[in-house]
């Protein structure tokens, strides 16, 4: 009779627990689904989701001067250089300059032992004196008819004769001072008073640094384009600043083995601060546009038919086909495509697309 309770009492407890989970069940199959905008999720019948705006950097394009320009090497030059030397063999008698002096032209720089000629142009002067003296001697005796007009024509020429000698040894007297050739500054010393100098012998160097040169050659197509008078910006190492010049001569051929057409321009120079000798970076101006439109290279796109650029027009970036042409380091100009006013997208240019919603966050 227990054992009948048990089982019936364990009957009981299942059919409830059966009972409650089909209530469960039930009660959860039956209750509302959530709903998907509560969530912040859009339907499908509720549209598409809406495109947010791509924050971009842009510029207001304008039009200014373009100077087209390239990029050359050079080197600077004395207008004027020399070794100075003597003409004549001779023993230094005086050096009158000190070494890195700046001289005029003309200025006497050594004086060569020049004694015995000295001695010969006295003598000669004394004979020459004494030629005259007979010569208008005997020209008073032939007025009187003392003596022959062949007498006093000997004494005549033997006074011309000791002059052109006198003469002479002035022109071999002034050799033996050696003479700056041009105004110019000096360099270091080769020579000491006492030395033995021959014919050529270097003595110092001399060179006119204002104006200076600079010589530099430039591609073959663009001869054309430069000549006498052109103006060119030059900087050297060493020497802040750029220096401008003007070309002044032009070699009339082109070189065959460089295919380059080399220029000569001066500079102005008077402290002497660019010495000859020195690398310099050349810019060549060509040809100048007033009304050039310049954009940042970074702006273009290139495309398989040509280049485009995004535009902000009504929150909107709309591509636009252009022409470029001069290009420069950072900069290209658009030939074509674009007009003063147009607003050009710079940034966000590869995340953007025709139509795209944008914002500019920065307009220069």
């Amino acid at each position: 009779m227990a054992i009948s309770r048990i089982r019936l009492t364990a009957i009981i407890l299942a059919s409830a627990g059966i009972a409650a989970f089909l209530a469960y069940q039930l009660g959860f199959l039956g209750s509302a689904r959530p709903d998907p905008s509560a969530l912040g999720v859009s339907s499908a019948a509720g549209g598409a989701e809406a495109v947010p705006e791509t924050p971009v950097r842009a510029i207001l394009i304008q039009a200014g001067l373009l100077t087209d320009f390239i990029n050359v090497s050079g080197a600077t030059a004395a207008t004027d250089e020399v070794m100075v030397s003597s003409e004549t063999p001779g023993k230094i008698k005086t050096i009158l300059f000190k070494e890195g002096a700046v001289v005029r032209k003309g200025e006497v720089l050594i004086r060569l032992d020049d004694d015995e000629l000295q001695a010969q142009r006295n003598r000669l002067k004394v004979q020459s004196e004494l030629n005259q003296k007979i010569a208008e001697r005997l020209w008073g005796l032939y007025e009187k008819e003392g003596v022959s007009l062949q007498e006093y024509e000997i004494a005549a020429a033997e006074y011309e004769k000791a002059k052109a000698e006198i003469s002479l040894l002035d022109a071999q007297l002034e050799k033996r001072v050696i003479r700056a050739p041009f105004s110019g500054r000096l360099g270091l010393r080769l020579v000491s008073e006492g030395s033995y100098l021959a014919p050529g012998t270097p003595i110092v160097k001399l060179v006119n640094l204002n104006p200076i040169k600079i010589d530099f050659s430039i591609p073959e197509k663009y001869s054309r384009r430069l000549g006498r008078g052109s103006l060119v910006e030059f900087q050297v190492d060493g020497v802040p600043g750029l220096n401008r010049a003007t070309v002044e001569a032009v070699e009339p051929t082109i070189d065959a083995a460089t295919r380059t057409f080399r220029l000569k321009a001066s500079a102005s120079n008077p402290d002497g601060r660019i010495l000859p000798g020195s690398f310099a970076s050349v810019k060549v101006f060509l040809q100048q546009h007033d009304s050039a439109i310049m954009v940042p290279t970074e702006a273009i796109i290139p495309e398989l038919d040509g280049k485009k650029v995004f535009v902000y027009r009504n929150g909107l970036a709309e591509a636009v086909p252009v022409t470029t042409g001069i290009r420069q380091e950072s900069l290209v100009q658009i030939t074509q495509g674009l007009l003063p006013g147009d607003t050009l997208i710079t940034t966000g240019i590869l995340q953007i697309k025709p139509g795209s919603p944008v914002r500019i966050t920065n307009l220069q």
